[in-house]
């Protein structure tokens, strides 16, 4: 199958700043999360995906075609970029309208798609207000309906959360899921914030510094702390027991009680070794665990490890 995003070895600079350093990934079906901090290069990569810039050196392929001036690719892409650009002086259906004439939509067909699109992205009711006086998650769910409009194969929304609060972002979490499952669509979707990737999607490309430091399912980069000691919180009953029991394991680093002897902090070199003894310790310390929880089991702690934070 072919990918829908191909990009081998390419690079981009303005002068003697450089956006993206012999980038390369490889994007299947589904969704995928672009994930880094602010300037990592995400914002570049999505200019270079929709054609408005050129690379440098390399090779890109969308949709199995080159972008850079390649108009009737933009018929396939959806663009939600990360800053505001939606006038507050016309109403959220008049500017779909507009969108829809850009595409040569019209008539009918305009309408209902437009009444389509409101209902994916919870604003129907809005929809003829003035875009003024919008929230900043109303206008991020206008803006990523002006990416569906014209029902692309691709949707491409750039940093989509960014200032909304946690109801609103739950609910852009949901809708994007959808887009996906419901709708679809493919999506490529950017953040800096690594946890709100975790719940849309299992696949993500981290970059840092305009290179790609890992790719693939988060689980399978997560396995590269496999030697990367990992903190785990155990509380229950025993723990004074549980405690003895665990430095007598070669796998444990340290292990620190808290004062009050329900609970602790163990520190493990192998995971994987520790999370498959742990029925067995817990007989053998007479331990019956209310909570077991790895305070380095997310992606955040992944890529402080992979880029040496």
């Amino acid at each position: 199958m072919t990918p829908i995003v191909e990009a081998t070895n390419i690079s981009k600079w303005y002068g003697k700043v450089i956006g993206l350093n012999n980038f390369s990934i490889k994007v299947e079906k589904g969704i995928t999360g672009i994930v880094g901090p602010n300037g990592a290069g995400k914002s570049t990569f999505f200019k270079l995906l929709t054609g408005n810039i050129k690379t440098n050196v390399g090779e890109l392929r969308v949709l199995g075609e080159a972008p850079w001036r390649n108009p009737r690719q933009l018929a396939k892409i959806g663009f939600c970029p990360d800053y505001d650009f939606l006038p507050g002086e016309m109403k959220g259906r008049e500017y779909l309208r507009f969108v829809g004439g850009l595409h040569s939509m019209e008539g009918t067909a305009l309408q209902d798609r437009i009444a389509e699109v409101l209902g994916i992205v919870g604003m129907t009711k809005d929809a003829d207000r003035g875009m003024g006086g919008y929230s900043k998650g109303m206008k991020q769910r206008l803006k990523i309906a002006g990416a569906l409009l014209h029902d692309p194969p691709l949707l491409l929304l750039d940093e989509p959360l960014t200032g909304t609060d946690p109801v609103v972002r739950k609910e852009l979490i949901d809708i994007i899921r959808d887009l996906n499952r419901v709708h679809g669509h493919d999506v490529i979707v950017s953040s800096h914030v690594l946890h709100e990737i975790e719940r849309m999607t299992h696949s993500v490309a981290l970059i840092y510094k305009g290179r790609t430091v890992a790719i693939g399912n988060i689980s399978e980069i997560r396995q590269l702390m496999s030697g990367h000691p990992h903190n785990i919180v155990l509380e229950g009953s025993h723990m004074v027991d549980m405690a003895k029991v665990l430095v007598s394991r070669d796998f444990t680093v340290s292990v620190e009680l808290r004062p009050d002897r329900t609970g602790m902090v163990v520190k493990v070199d192998r995971p994987e070794a520790f999370f498959d003894a742990m029925p067995e310790m817990a007989r053998e310390a007479g331990c019956e665990l209310r909570r077991m929880e790895s305070l380095d089991d997310d992606l955040e702690s992944v890529f402080k490890y992979v880029v040496r934070w």
